[in-house]
């Protein structure tokens, strides 16, 4: 609640209408409103200002007290004496929790009002601000958080300002993300380990059926076997193909910077392709014992954590029930909790499932929007590097909310480093991206946004 009063009190000093909202469990949210006299169009800038908790001692400096670098911590880069000093270099860093993930495009979105009021200028358009204080947590309550204010928050488009620019130093437009959501399979068996002479071809081995299953509902390229699962699901737009064909993604850096020699998906389909469709990862397995620690047993159980990345036609709901019913075809009882003594001697087979209580569907806007057209445009003429359309990001935010409850248009804007480390040790922000982020958040605000036609 800190944060939130003190992200209230940075708004009103420039002016801008501020409250904090609030529904039920939900951590707060900020909003903040400007209204521009003449402007007929409103901005909807959406940033979190929770962050993710860290472990200190896997930090080089104190997480919590943020530091400046003469560059990057694994080049050696020594601390800067702040006494004195006119931070002017562009590739000095701020160490931080937070720093790049989600705090700097606040402080940006806020500085690029200052700059253009110092400048005679704008903004021409009427400005609202969405900050939640739960994105790391999942946003379990976002949801309920848009639909108690939905009043409030009525604008042309939203535009995100997490996640990093493009590996190659490229600017960005984002149109969709994928969607997640997890669960746990556990795989019962007898009631306690048993002696593998004893009971080896006896016993049922859970962490072999466990395997097994995992086997049966994706391949080893990635393609997801599960009988319905794809329903809903469109091709892949021919828009989107093209963004991909014209560059969207780094695929040579995303491949060789963590030594992956081809894509999983179908033995080596482009990254862009891979991400547009649904993934099915195994997040963990725990089962008996490895190294010194294994012993001829027949363990008692065998679990999975089974992570879901969606894609835009899928539902939380829909892929829930087809899991469900594939497990069940290939021979499970399926319950929520350890099965009885009884239960075990009825079903030859026990699986205890539990989903995750957090997660969110995929969202997407139409790349041939007007509005989209013309906020590409509008980069395109402010950047001198290419900017890089994706249509769909890898990773997830909780956006299918937003177009649930507001029906806007979105596209995401960021403007922090690609290697900031984000929800890892030694986060950073590279302070010329800070500079480049207030720059391009001032262009948006200064533009009119008048296109004609609607979104």
């Amino acid at each position: 609640m800190a944060n939130a009063h003190h992200l209230v009190e940075l708004m009103e000093a420039r002016g801008i209408d501020a409250q904090i909202l609030e529904a039920g469990n939900a951590m707060p949210a900020v909003f903040g409103q400007l209204d521009v006299p003449g402007a007929t169009r409103t901005v909807m800038l959406y940033a979190h200002y929770d962050g993710q908790p860290v472990q200190p001692e896997n930090w080089a400096s104190d997480p919590f007290d943020p530091i400046i670098r003469a560059g990057r911590l694994e080049d050696d880069a020594p601390i800067i004496d702040l006494s004195d000093v006119d931070m002017t270099d562009p590739d000095w860093r701020i160490y931080a929790r937070s720093a790049s993930d989600d705090k700097s495009p606040i402080i940006a979105m806020l500085s690029a009002i200052d700059a253009l009021r110092a400048n005679g200028l704008g903004p021409n358009v009427n400005i609202k601000f969405f900050l939640e204080g739960e994105e790391e947590a999942g946003s379990a309550h976002l949801g309920e958080l848009l639909s108690a204010h939905r009043d409030l928050l009525e604008a042309d488009i939203w535009l995100i300002a997490d996640g990093p620019i493009d590996q190659r130093g490229d600017p960005r437009v984002i149109l969709g993300v994928r969607g997640v959501t997890s669960m746990s399979v556990t795989i019962h068996g007898a009631e306690r380990v048993l002696h593998s002479g004893h009971y080896g071809n006896v016993a049922p081995n859970p962490a072999a059926r466990l395997a097994h299953l995992i086997t049966s509902m994706r391949d080893e390229d990635g393609t997801i076997l599960i009988e319905n699962f794809h329903d809903g699901i469109a091709p892949i737009p021919e828009a989107a193909e093209r963004f991909i064909a014209q560059g969207a993604f780094d695929e040579d850096s995303i491949l060789s910077e963590p030594g992956i020699a081809q894509t999983e998906y179908q033995s080596g389909a482009p990254y862009g392709e891979a991400v547009m469709n649904p993934a099915l990862n195994i997040l963990g397995l725990s089962a008996g014992a490895v190294g010194d620690e294994a012993r001829n047993a027949v363990p008692e159980r065998a679990e999975a954590a089974i992570g879901f990345r969606m894609v835009p036609g899928q539902t939380i709901a829909h892929l829930r029930e087809t899991v469900r019913a594939h497990i069940e075809a290939q021979g499970y009882f399926i319950l929520d909790r350890e099965p009885t003594h009884a239960e075990r001697l009825e079903h030859s087979r026990i699986a205890e499932l539990h989903w995750s209580n957090s997660g969110y569907e995929a969202a997407g806007t139409p790349a041939d929007a007007p509005i989209i057209t013309y906020l590409i445009n509008m980069m395109n003429a402010m950047n001198e590097r290419p900017v890089r359309v994706v249509p769909l990001l890898g990773g997830s935010l909780p956006l299918a909310y937003i177009v649930d409850e507001t029906q806007a248009p979105f596209a995401i804007v960021p403007i922090v480093n690609p290697d900031n480390s984000q929800h890892g040790p030694n986060e950073n922000l590279r302070l010329g991206n800070l500079w480049d982020g207030i720059e391009t958040y001032a262009i948006l605000l200064n533009a009119d946004w008048e296109f004609g036609g609607g979104n």
